[in-house]
């Protein structure tokens, strides 16, 4: 189940997760109801209240060097342009 993100960005109006993604963020914040739906609920949610930036924060190690980031608190998704306009595929979960 993939569910977008709406940002009011004017880069970035709509981030959706890729797999690899939704395991990383599942692996670093557990959410303690079960089920797809949570889990995307609250990758979402994290993702709608994110803050984007062209600067990964200090702590964020990558091996790429993406056009954007999405950092919510302890968490950075490096952003990747998708062929939709507007629309950005967050690659991975980091943390702190």
């Amino acid at each position: 189940m993939q569910r977008v993100a709406q940002l009011d960005h004017p880069e970035v109006r709509e981030v959706v997760a890729s797999h690899h993604c939704v395991v990383r963020f599942r692996q670093r914040r557990p959410v303690a109801e079960r089920g797809v739906v949570a889990v995307a609920e609250a990758l979402v949610a994290a993702l709608e209240h994110a803050d984007v930036s062209r600067w990964p924060p200090a702590w964020a190690v990558s091996d790429r060097h993406p056009e954007l980031w999405a950092v919510a608190g302890d968490l950075a998704f490096p952003l990747e342009r998708t062929d939709r306009p507007g629309r950005w595929l967050a690659t991975t979960c980091l943390s702190r």
